[in-house]
């Protein structure tokens, strides 16, 4: 990783803005970072750590650190600039008066915006690819939102939520990048900053601070852009290992691609159940700081999830489908690839962070899968 791109005192002010606004919001608190004595053991490794962003403001998933950052900027900037992280929720409220939010999810990121649209009092319209979960719907609902269930995949969510809004004058608040719609992306990357600082602060509370391996959910990628950013800047010499599943690897495509762009891929007609992951296009803003920066790409299969799911549970870690995949990708390495697993061992990349960036967010689904089997 090369830090001389992300310069300290820049990364430094995001932080600080961003934990602000977070502070401001009801119900904040840094989320755990929990030892995985016992898996670290059974893998063979020096230490095991996952962040668990399955209590994050009580909606069972990290998203809403970054809706809720981009929400801020968005009525900030249109205030002209005039709006404190301690205004948020009253001042805001004013300023949003004639906003409606809209979004494409596959479920976290849209109940995130109609949880943060709710806070301010404003309707929310949120747009999600058929086989959505119906818990997930329903959640969002929950949060006062109108949910309507596009024929497609997510990729035609996104396009569906874009057109709705250009021809009813909504706000979309999306975590992917496209052509003439990028600043809010860069948002609600930002926003991802305050879990990551939360991360050095707690590792700095245990005394141990070398993370040789850190596993990322990537998606579209603002997740994985926001990892890049903050890792280059403060830990240069950890390595970022990028987790997709098979059916939706556009990053890990994208990474084979010789002449460096992203790649679309096309709905294959199979489906994943990690929902948060099952994405067919880099964003635009998060790609090249991902293609240069990460270290390796990986993508899995669904089994491995379960297991996943299965051995956090058993580790008192309540992980969804997407939250687990970073413990998937390691499990995938080990006795798929042991080889290769042996390899990171001699380089001595033994100690290891893991992101739990949901909950059972699905709760039928995750009992029948991780229940059942125990």
């Amino acid at each position: 990783m090369n830090p001389e791109s992300f310069p300290v005192e820049n990364i430094e002010n995001r932080i600080r803005d961003a934990i602000s606004l977070h502070r401001a919001l009801p119900g904040y608190a840094p989320t755990p970072l929990i030892d995985l004595i016992t898996l670290s053991g059974e893998l063979g490794l020096k230490k095991l750590w996952i962040k668990d962003e399955g209590a994050r403001f009580g909606i069972k998933a990290f998203k809403a650190l970054g809706a809720s950052y981009a929400v801020y900027q968005y009525l900030k900037e249109k205030n002209g600039g005039a709006l404190e992280p301690d205004e948020f929720l009253t001042k805001g409220r004013s300023i949003a008066a004639d906003t409606v939010f809209t979004t494409a999810t596959d479920g976290n990121h849209g109940k995130a915006v109609a949880w943060i649209a709710r806070l301010l009092g404003r309707p929310a319209f949120i747009y999600m690819p058929a086989g959505s979960a119906l818990a997930r719907i329903e959640t969002i609902e929950a949060e006062g939102a109108e949910v309507t269930v596009v024929e497609g995949s997510y990729d035609d969510a996104v396009r569906r939520a874009s057109e709705d809004a250009r021809r009813y004058g909504r706000i979309v608040i999306a975590d992917t990048a496209y052509e003439g719609y990028v600043n809010i992306p860069m948002f609600i990357q930002q926003g991802y900053l305050t879990m990551f600082a939360e991360i050095r602060e707690q590792l700095k509370g245990s005394g141990s601070s070398a993370l040789d391996l850190v596993f990322i959910q990537s998606g579209v990628g603002a997740f994985a852009a926001a990892a890049v950013e903050f890792f280059c800047t403060f830990y240069p010499q950890t390595r970022l290992i990028s987790v997709e599943p098979v059916t939706a690897d556009c990053l890990f495509r994208s990474a084979e691609n010789h002449d460096g762009e992203p790649i679309t891929v096309l709905p294959s007609g199979e489906s994943t159940i990690m929902a948060g992951l099952n994405c067919g296009t880099p964003s635009l803003t998060a790609w090249g700081a991902i293609r240069d920066h990460f270290f390796a790409f990986t993508a899995i299969e669904d089994s491995w999830a379960i297991e996943a799911m299965r051995r956090l549970a058993l580790n008192k870690v309540i992980s969804g489908e997407s939250g687990c995949a970073g413990l998937a990708a390691l499990l995938a390495m080990k006795f798929e690839h042991p080889g290769f697993f042996r390899d990171f061992q001699d380089k001595a990349f033994r100690n290891i962070l893991l992101i739990n960036t949901e909950a059972d967010t699905d709760p039928v689904s995750y009992k029948i899968r991780v229940f059942i089997r125990i």
